[in-house]
């Protein structure tokens, strides 16, 4: 794990929220604007897909289309911006201990695993999202695609992609500033057919800072 300043960022600051999120139990809270998320891999080798509004007005979200084409990239890199689908800024990555993220792929949803895999009822991110972002209006056709922080895809000669084990190891994460007040949404995949987790779904741990 790379050593950065987060400890400096940090240091004195008691965290407003805590908690620990199951592949089955996702997480829809508010992060004003100038507040810190921290986004922890516990175990190592666990994504986190992570949605965000804006918490004024909904129909506002946190676009990945708009992020790669605004930073001319399909990597997320440390200090890069998070854009709106109104290319407002969102939130500000400024702590970064993996260096692999995903801004392409959308949520595993039911179809997925009934296509793919032939097995009904899989728990999945897209209804873990649902689930949690209902209450604020949000309707399950209108959950945008995620970041997917920690997730591993490759790129093939011919332009196929490679779901590969995560490299983020034990307590790697990432450290966002939101830009805007906003309702994020994080689910620890629950996928276990491939290698986004390692096969093997845990946990997620999330603060949120003053």
């Amino acid at each position: 794990m790379t050593i950065t300043g987060t400890e400096h960022i940090l240091f004195g600051r008691i965290p407003r929220r805590a908690a620990q999120i199951r592949p089955t139990a996702p997480l829809a809270f508010p992060v004003k604007e100038g507040q810190l998320l921290q986004i922890t891999d516990v175990q190592g080798k666990q994504v986190a897909d992570m949605v965000a509004f804006n918490r004024h007005d909904i129909k506002e979200f946190l676009s990945t289309s708009h992020t790669r084409a605004i930073n001319n990239s399909l990597m997320l890199v440390q200090g890069m911006t998070l854009y709106s689908n109104r290319r407002n800024p969102m939130l500000v990555l400024i702590e970064d201990t993996v260096g692999r993220h995903d801004i392409l792929f959308p949520s595993c949803d039911p179809r997925r695993y009934l296509d793919d895999y032939g097995i009904e009822g899989h728990p999945n991110c897209r209804d873990n999202f649902y689930n949690v972002l209902k209450e604020y209006g949000v309707e399950y056709d209108y959950i945008p695609d995620p970041v997917n922080w920690f997730m591993n895809v490759g790129l093939k000669a011919r332009g196929e992609f490679e779901i590969r084990e995560p490299l983020s190891e034990r307590n790697d994460y990432v450290l966002l500033k939101a830009m805007m007040d906003l309702i994020v949404a994080v689910s620890a995949c629950p996928q276990d057919q491939n290698a986004c987790n390692a096969f093997n779904p845990t946990d997620i741990l999330i603060r949120v800072y003053d």
